[in-house]
């Protein structure tokens, strides 16, 4: 339990991110309140794969990327998409991230990964020590498969990432797949196996656990919209929360997708777009892989979980608030029934949300550049679950003065603008 005159944190944003820096936050010290306006772990991390990876040290930005991003922008079931009114206005944003993509950049950022995500992990192990939130997390290995032969493993680039860092990294020919997953069709010709990455069985039941214990640590947690802040000097004073102001010593935006707006009013004009992602959830699929399963053809992942399959993935860009088009989702049915021959989809819920995706495949982390009290810790595209953990450790040691166990430098907001 936090002492009664404790310092204070007002963390915005109760996904991964928020929940874990809340924790962290309260090990160094600080009495904490949460704010967000839906419920717990309702953004992207409600919908995501799940997938907990030490391993993830290839971007997704490499080069050669941007010769398949026309064929996929005119397939109707490609993995990417963008709204046609949106197209100029996402145009700066692609134009960077094309930009991301040279090797030189790609090398990059792939050192930058491996430090946020090599000890995810143990970070979540120090977290969940002892509490019903362990029971979520699993060692169980990640599968990468491809129809194409030797495709699965990637490029001679991204080969050489993983053997940098020491990746534990497994080329299956398609027999080796069949023995490994044989719920899994006939059709790949190349797979890939990653023994020490993880899951969590359910990432919502996982960020909500872990709330649970911050709520018990004597976290507030307050449901309401940010709207904007109140300053005195180079401080934030209070957060205004639907037309009230709440007050604030520091503030951490952990907003994900929503975070851009916040970061604005401090200072920080960054491009970050909301990548629109869509999964399906098969209740009882009457097949089930043993871990999770990435088509690396048709970028997106299969996931065992405790409420059932779920297949997650396509990225579209439309805007922080257009309507979902659940036409993506059932791309993903017809994927689901591609992949595993006999799965049945007589109940599917569906789901859509935001990921907080910056160009260059980083997030933002650090002190605001005006307001001495306020920090960033958003933008981890499609590795929040991975990075959570982390970042939030991160988080906590910049609000508390400390130095960063892990070299902040990649992660400034201000790199671009410079």
């Amino acid at each position: 339990m936090v002492a009664l005159n404790a310092p204070t944190a007002t963390v915005v944003g109760a996904g991964i991110v928020g929940v874990c820096s809340a924790l962290w936050l309260q090990r160094a010290g600080f009495a904490v309140t949460l704010i967000d306006s839906g419920g717990i772990g309702e953004g992207a991390s409600f919908g995501n794969a799940g997938n907990i990876s030490p391993g993830a040290v290839v971007p997704y930005l490499i080069p050669g990327i941007w010769k398949e991003a026309p064929g996929w922008l005119l397939d109707p079931e490609g993995p990417l998409a963008v709204r046609p009114g949106y197209f100029l206005k996402a145009l700066p944003w692609l134009m960077a991230a094309v930009r991301s993509a040279s090797e030189e950049a790609a090398v990059r950022t792939s050192h930058a990964m491996h430090a946020l995500h090599s000890g995810t992990l143990e970070a979540y192990g120090e977290l969940t020590l002892g509490t019903a939130a362990a029971d979520l997390i699993e060692l169980s290995g990640q599968l990468y498969v491809s129809e194409k032969p030797d495709s699965a493993q990637g490029s001679a680039l991204t080969q050489r990432m993983r053997t940098e860092f020491g990746v534990d990294a497994v080329a299956l020919d398609w027999m080796e797949i069949r023995e490994l997953e044989p719920c899994l069709a006939p059709i790949f010709k190349s797979g890939l196996l990653l023994p020490k990455n993880g899951r969590t069985k359910n990432p919502h039941h996982l960020v909500t656990a872990l709330a649970d214990i911050a709520q018990r640590n004597g976290a507030r947690v307050l449901r309401g919209k940010v709207e904007g802040f109140q300053f005195e000097g180079a401080a934030v004073k209070a957060v205004i929360v639907d037309g009230q102001a709440q007050a604030a010593q520091r503030v951490v935006i952990a907003a994900g997708a929503a975070s851009r707006d916040l970061a604005a009013q401090l200072g920080s004009r960054l491009p970050l777009e909301a990548e629109r992602g869509y999964h399906i959830t098969i209740a009882d699929p009457g097949v089930m892989p043993r871990m999770p399963v990435t088509n690396t053809d048709a970028k997106f992942a299969c996931a065992p979980m405790n409420v059932g399959l779920r297949l997650a993935g396509t990225a579209e860009f439309g805007g922080l608030n257009a309507e979902p088009n659940w036409q993506r989702t059932e791309v993903l049915k017809r994927q689901a029934q591609r992949m595993f021959p006999g799965v049945r989809l007589d109940s599917v819920s569906t789901w859509s949300g935001n990921r907080p995706s910056l160009p260059d495949g980083l997030p933002v982390l650090g002190r605001s550049r005006l307001f001495d009290n306020a920090w960033f810790a958003f933008g981890n595209s499609h590795f929040g679950m991975s990075a959570g953990p982390v970042m939030g450790k991160l988080a906590a040691e910049l609000v508390a003065g400390q130095p960063s166990s892990v070299d902040i430098t990649p992660f400034r907001a201000t790199r671009f603008q410079e």
